[in-house]
């Protein structure tokens, strides 16, 4: 009798224990992902098209080696293959470092940075960033539109406008990119129907204007000659706000087509807000496009 109260002892004691160990466990929470960007040493492509600029100055014995055209047939598949060597590095790196594991790379950057944007876990970007052909890995974040409200902000001496041609001629022959809420292309700010003096067609740009339900076939024209959207990483990350934003070049906040406006927009555009007129609007830049 006294044999089997001790063995039920030993039982009970045997069963606590192991519900304890059980309870006590520390089990692995969910591994949290978030978008990074990573940005490899080797040089991006516009290295490469600056080389190529520079022989196409020489070879046209002193053109201005701004205006060389970089796309022209004799160049177009030397240009594709080299971004298509930065994407194949891009993603034979990837493969390399975290194979066998989860990963969404988003985008491949290629002309000002080597570098791509991809959502991992916080220890697959420690992997990453200890990698020798890896310059850097930074966390994607989220910033905060800002507005210029005069020309002063800039820090422009006084006459400065008028010695770059002022509304006539400042910025002609510029090609300005903006990274920013988007664009609104029924905007006149940006319209080509200039009689007078008509937008020509760029030589050295040779970007895209994308296509979608939001930004339709013709937005673009010559004084918008191009658009693309990334949000990806938005969408991606759970923070892209459909009622308020558009997956396409669109301006859904106004901020892009307002910061545009004042570096590239038309002379001479009427400023009406609720029926008052305020004067009319220009770019600093007004004929670049």
């Amino acid at each position: 009798m006294e044999k089997t109260y001790l063995t039920h002892i030993l039982f009970v004691v045997f069963c606590l224990d192991m519900v304890m160990r059980v309870c006590c466990q520390d089990y692995p929470s969910a591994e949290v992902t978030a978008v990074y960007i990573v940005t490899l040493k080797h040089a991006p492509a516009y290295n490469y098209y600056d080389e190529l600029r520079k022989r196409n100055s020489v070879s046209k014995h002193g053109s201005s080696p701004v205006l060389s055209r970089l796309d022209n047939p004799g160049n177009v598949s030397r240009s594709d293959a080299q971004y298509c060597y930065i994407l194949r590095m891009h993603d034979s790196l990837l493969r390399k470092v975290l194979s066998g594991e989860k990963y969404l790379k988003l985008y491949s950057y290629h002309y000002l940075i080597n570098g791509f944007a991809v959502l991992i876990t916080p220890q697959q970007a420690n992997k990453l960033s200890l990698r020798r052909e890896v310059a850097n890995v930074v966390l994607d974040f989220s910033v905060r539109t800002a507005t210029t409200h005069t020309p002063q902000f800039l820090g422009l001496p006084q006459g400065a406008w008028v010695q770059e041609g002022g509304y006539n001629s400042a910025g002609e022959g510029i090609v300005i990119g903006f990274i920013d809420t988007g664009i609104d292309p029924t905007h006149p700010s940006f319209a080509d129907d200039l009689a007078a003096n008509a937008y020509p067609v760029p030589q050295h740009f040779s970007g895209i204007c994308e296509v979608t339900r939001d930004f339709p076939s013709g937005s673009c024209n010559r004084k918008l000659i191009g658009a693309r959207h990334f949000a990806a990483s938005a969408i991606t990350r759970g923070i892209f706000n459909a009622s308020q934003d558009y997956a396409s070049p669109f301006d859904g906040d106004g901020h892009g087509t307002h910061t545009a406006s004042i570096a590239s927009g038309n002379h001479g555009i009427p400023v009406i807000v609720a029926g008052h007129h305020f004067g009319n609007a220009s770019g600093m830049a007004p004929r670049s496009q």
